[in-house]
């Protein structure tokens, strides 16, 4: 880490060894069956995320693909 490191890794350039870009990565649980996870978010509301995650898992599953989907806006959620 360099002598004027501001801790914040976004805007820094440097190749410092305290740097763990998989740091924010949790392990699955081992007799977890998931293979990926997408998240469709955005902070501002209207601009068609249930209805991008809603055609997404459509497609997914007509794929065969096993879907699950959670809706974690809790002051109102639609799916």
């Amino acid at each position: 880490m360099s002598e004027n490191c501001s801790h914040d890794c976004s805007s820094c350039s440097e190749n410092c060894s305290s740097r763990d870009k998989k740091s924010f990565l949790k392990k699955p649980h081992e007799l977890s069956d998931i293979k990926k996870v997408i998240a469709v978010v955005s902070g501002k509301g209207g601009v068609g995320k249930s209805l991008v995650t809603s055609l997404l898992a459509t497609t997914l599953r007509r794929r065969d693909c096993a879907v699950g989907i959670l809706d974690a806006d809790i002051t109102g959620p639609s799916i």
